[in-house]
């Protein structure tokens, strides 16, 4: 039978909850890095079909609800992101003490940075 301390068993348990905060935010990052790609070649997607005769005014109209269903997606993605970036803020404020320590500390500390400054200063 192998003892296990408390205090490695904190550090494991606030290191893994650490990890997954920090590998959701990726993702949400990665969500927001493609819907802005897909915004972009729906907003030419609607310009060639309306800029061409032979489309159906259906056509185009459906082609500008997939804009704005993208549109909606990136508000949606952004708030997402905004969340949690301070939910992983309250973490790493709540446990400063015992995170500090921690390999994904700096890691979580330069994501925030980052993030905030790229897609959540102003919006």
């Amino acid at each position: 039978m192998v003892l296990v301390s408390k205090s490695s068993t904190l550090a494991s348990d606030l290191n893994r909850n650490l990890k997954v905060k920090i590998d959701s935010l990726k993702r949400l990052e990665k969500d927001y890095k493609y819907y802005q790609k897909e915004l972009e070649e729906q907003k030419n997607t609607v310009q060639q079909f309306k800029n061409d005769s032979t489309k159906d005014e259906y056509d185009v109209k459906k082609q500008v609800e997939i804009l704005d269903e993208n549109k909606t997606m990136i508000i949606d993605t952004v708030k997402r992101l905004t969340d949690s970036v301070n939910i992983l803020t309250d973490f790493l404020d709540d446990n400063q003490d015992k995170t500090e320590s921690l390999e994904q500390y700096n890691e979580a500390l330069e994501l925030v940075e980052r993030l905030y400054s790229e897609y959540l200063d102003g919006n």
